[in-house]
């Protein structure tokens, strides 16, 4: 008996693992003769259920290959279609940018799950269709909170964070994930203070934050660059242990650095478990751009002695750096060196970097000649980087002749027209001067409202040129005044 229970147990293995020979009629019936058609309708059965998630799997991998069209033709083959087959088709059209296709195959759907209706609002989202996907979302029967989220990053990425907040409110019971998007919503929208709030509600709320939560708050602090701001997230996520998150780590990095923290920005790096290419591009970009030349060069080094190869970011940190510290022959060492030691393209902004770098040491020919031999056409932004280093210098001549290439292509830009009356102002061309003036009034160019800021006790105080709306104005103008009296005391002595 026992053997025989043995035997029987090893024989339905077998066919269970020999999924060929259980769709085999022949087999069935040799290895269970006495149950040839009772028993082959159960092996059946289980071999279309293999047959499917098989064919489904093979829609997938069609998908991932591109190959759309291949996957349609399987899907078409299947006799019985689940959620899980139709869901699948419906994503390969999404994934593969044939959004109508999709719509298609998605109103045939017999049965439409909340991952149907979400793939679609996310295909709406991505092809900037937003009112599609928020009609969708409104017929969509059972809204659950993966749809919810799904709209909320449509609107987002739409620009319509207002909408967005509105159905944020609106939302039954909001995850991590759903705090998440909208933070950073607010966040890639330019609402730096309104996304530390909502993080801040979040807290308060009791959810537990996610990576991609702090990343996004992280953000919004370097977007501020008020280091006591910077400093209080980085306590949340000291406290919730997400110090040895790489993600998180390199966004400190990049926030520390922009709140002019050189000190923790390398404390944040040095307790990193690991790092990869994104954390020495945060060094690299940040040391670069804010004058330190020979940091970034270091860290340059340094990085591909880890093994790390350098990408087109890594470049343009060190000839960032190169340029604030007027390193030319570097920064020409480094330029050339993309292309012929590591198949590196430069870009426009590599190219923007060198016009810059020859600029400000002076070398207008070789910044002139470098705009015009460039592989492709320069965009204003290169020919105000020489008009900027004309300036510099005083050389009025090439400067009207860089100005009239900016003003056809951009005649409304107001530091263009600043630009070149004060060249003309420093040649004593005042005539020149009076004309250009004249210009920019007909024309209505208008200078745009520079302002500085000071933060005090965590509040941001911002001033304007001639500003008198202050509330602490009365204070703030004696004070003015009474410093401006020590300085010419102190410069007298």
């Amino acid at each position: 008996m026992v053997a025989s229970l043995r035997n029987g147990k090893r024989v339905i293995k077998f066919l269970y693992t020999c999924p060929r020979l259980s769709r085999d009629r022949k087999v069935a019936s040799t290895v269970h003769p006495q149950n040839a058609h009772g028993e082959y309708g159960l092996y059946s059965n289980c071999a279309k259920k293999e047959d499917m998630v098989a064919l489904t799997k093979r829609i997938s991998d069609y998908s991932l290959k591109g190959e759309v069209d291949h996957a349609r033709k399987v899907f078409d083959q299947l006799g019985h279609r689940d959620s899980v087959s139709w869901n699948v088709m419906v994503k390969s059209y999404v994934e593969n940018g044939r959004i109508r296709d999709a719509r298609e195959l998605f109103d045939e759907m017999p049965e439409k799950s909340s991952f149907s209706w979400s793939s679609m609002i996310m295909a709406y989202a991505k092809e900037r269709k937003t009112h599609i996907a928020l009609k969708l979302f409104i017929v969509m029967p059972c809204k659950d909170v993966v749809s919810w989220t799904a709209i909320i990053t449509a609107l987002s990425r739409d620009s319509r964070i207002d909408d967005a907040w509105g159905l944020f409110r609106e939302m039954p019971e909001p995850n991590s994930i759903s705090w998440s998007t909208i933070i950073s919503g607010f966040q890639q929208n330019g609402f730096a203070y309104e996304s530390l709030n909502v993080f801040r509600e979040m807290l308060l709320a009791g959810v537990l934050p996610t990576s991609h939560s702090f990343t996004s708050a992280l953000a919004a602090s370097a977007d501020l660059a008020l280091l006591s701001v910077s400093e209080q997230v980085y306590s949340q996520l000291l406290k919730r242990g997400f110090e040895s998150n790489i993600l998180v780590g390199n966004s400190s990095i990049s926030m520390f650095i922009k709140s002019g923290s050189f000190d923790n920005a390398g404390r944040v790096f040095v307790d990193l478990p690991w790092h990869d290419s994104v954390t020495w591009n945060s060094l690299i970009m940040g040391y670069g751009l804010y004058g330190f030349g020979i940091e970034a060069i270091m860290f340059f080094h340094q990085m591909q002695k880890e093994q790390f190869i350098p990408d087109s970011i890594s470049f343009l940190g060190v000839l960032h750096g190169c340029t604030h510290c007027g390193f030319i022959e570097e920064g020409k060492k480094y330029f050339q060196s993309m292309e012929t030691n590591y198949r590196i393209s430069p870009g426009p902004e590599h190219y923007a970097s060198m016009v810059d770098l020859f600029a400000r040491a002076g070398l207008l020919k070789e910044a002139f000649d470098f705009v015009t031999q460039m592989p492709f056409e320069p965009t204003p932004v290169f020919w105000r980087t020489l008009l900027n280093g004309c300036r510099i210098l005083g050389n009025s001549e090439l400067g009207s002749y860089v100005a009239d290439h900016i003003l056809k292509l951009e005649p409304y830009n107001s530091s263009t027209w600043l630009m070149v009356i004060q060249i003309n102002a420093s040649a004593g061309r005042w005539k020149e001067v009076m004309e250009m003036r004249r210009q920019m009034k007909e024309r209505e160019v208008r200078k745009e409202l520079g302002c500085s800021w000071v933060e005090i006790k965590g509040s941001t105080h911002i001033f304007t040129s001639r500003d008198e709306t202050h509330p602490e104005f009365d204070h703030i103008l004696p004070t003015l005044e009474l410093l401006s009296y020590n300085m010419v005391q102190f410069i007298s002595y």
